[in-house]
């Protein structure tokens, strides 16, 4: 009977002898390596996926959980241009009061004081502690300092590509709590495509502009305080901006902070020689400082007096051609609205007029209106398409009076580019003045 019949299958059963043997499926590996890559592909798409939605969603989710501070607006304490009160008016230092206890003393007393002084063998030690003490006021001026460089990328003869830069002197004006603002001349970032600043300790940043003012050529761009270390924001300062307009600067001593020689971190010392000067600025009564100190027609940077405080943005455009290498600058106290705007991205309006305030005397003699005085209009301004002629008197801008021309520009600074404004103008007829209503639409004197 064969061994493998039924029967015998049966036999063995009984007997306990039988047993099965189950073998195992063959592997497929290629269907095993097909479904590992595709398991690896399915799990790099995956992580694909989910980065870029993290990258998309985690800023929301970040300003919802926890939303930025709005940074605060930049702002300058108000400045009566005219008849304004000197530091020493407003505030009695020790040395206001050390001035007034000497104009008390007696006569003798007096003479005393001046005899003593008179015989005080002064030496070159005594000189060198003068020297040192401007220094250490030109070193706190210097921490509000940097060094602007617009960087671009140009192509030479046999196009090879290369990267060319200029530089200038800036100053921190103004600090949010977010980012520095520094104010800067145009024609140093004219054309950049990209804007480095260096710190006066050396860290460098990259800025932003914020806005460029086409009448003083004067620009605003921001740094953002987190790319700096908490080392260099610490030691970092904010300029404190005077006044040019407190009491008489003629004749008073000032420092010359920044590249006023044409070199980064140089400094001079000089004296303010004249100071009402009109730059004659369209929409504008900007006034020019000029001094004795010796520096470069390249030159940048502020002006500043004993107490640290600027006083003046260097701009030696102005010179004239005699003194083209004295430093002079522009007075900051006018400036201060217009550093206002620029940090604060608003466009300012443009009328693209010239002109000045007849003295209160003129007017009487000469039986002249009072009001903003049109000395000149810019060619194709706001001002001539709308018929605004030279000789013209302003009397009043959208409802509000006018009497003098600061009164005019100060109107005009609270408007905005495309507002269309009513502007009433007397105008000299052959027996009298006669009076019309011109509507002017205006532009805009910034871009970024």
């Amino acid at each position: 009977m064969p061994l493998g019949s039924d029967e015998n299958k049966e036999k063995l059963a009984d007997t306990g002898f039988i047993s099965e043997k189950i073998k195992q499926r063959p592997i497929n590996r290629k269907k095993l390596f097909r479904r590992t890559v595709i398991t690896f592909f399915l799990a790099i798409v995956f992580g694909i996926v989910a980065c870029f939605t993290f990258l998309l969603l985690q800023p929301v989710f970040s300003d919802r959980l926890y939303p930025e501070a709005e940074p605060e607006e930049i702002s300058f304490p108000e400045e009566n241009v005219l008849n304004e009160l000197t530091p020493e008016e407003m505030y009695a230092d020790d040395n206001a009061i050390a001035a007034e206890e000497a104009e008390n003393l007696e006569a003798t007393q007096k003479d005393q004081i001046a005899a003593a002084i008179s015989n005080y063998p002064f030496a070159a030690k005594d000189y060198g502690k003068m020297m040192a003490s401007l220094k250490a006021v030109a070193t706190d001026v210097t921490k509000s300092m940097v060094k602007v460089t617009a960087v671009s990328n140009d192509t030479n003869w046999f196009s090879d590509s290369f990267e060319s830069s200029g530089s200038a002197s800036g100053v921190i004006i103004a600090n949010n709590g977010t980012s520095y603002y520094i104010t800067v001349p145009s024609a140093a970032i004219a054309d950049a495509e990209s804007i480095r600043v260096t710190f006066f300790d050396g860290s460098v940043a990259s800025a932003e502009l914020s806005l460029s003012d086409d009448i003083t050529n004067l620009s605003v761009i921001s740094v953002k305080r987190t790319l700096l270390n908490e080392s260099t924001r610490e030691k970092v300062s904010t300029s404190t901006l005077g006044s040019s307009n407190a009491g008489t600067l003629t004749g008073l001593p000032v420092i010359a902070v920044g590249s006023p020689l044409g070199i980064q971190d140089s400094i001079a010392y000089g004296i303010v020689t004249s100071e009402k000067t009109a730059l004659g600025l369209e929409d504008s009564y900007y006034k020019l400082l000029t001094t004795d100190i010796y520096g470069s027609t390249l030159g940048s940077g502020v002006i500043a007096n004993l107490n640290g405080q600027v006083i003046g943005i260097i701009d030696m455009s102005y010179n004239t051609e005699d003194l083209q290498n004295h430093i002079c600058a522009i007075g900051i106290t006018e400036l201060k609205s217009l550093f206002e705007d620029l940090s604060n991205g608003r466009d300012r309006a443009y009328m693209g007029i010239h002109g000045t305030t007849i003295p209160t005397d003129i007017q009487i003699s000469q039986n002249i209106p009072a009001g903003a005085y049109i000395t000149q209009t810019e060619l194709n301004s706001p001002a001539m398409m709308a018929g605004i002629q030279s000789g013209d008197i302003i009397t009043n801008v959208a409802g509000t009076e006018i009497a003098s021309y600061e009164q005019l520009v100060s109107r005009l600074a609270q408007c905005s580019p495309d507002d269309i404004i009513t502007v009433t103008v007397l105008r000299q007829a052959p027996n009298d003045y006669v009076e019309l209503e011109l509507e002017i639409t205006l532009t805009s004197s910034t871009h970024s």
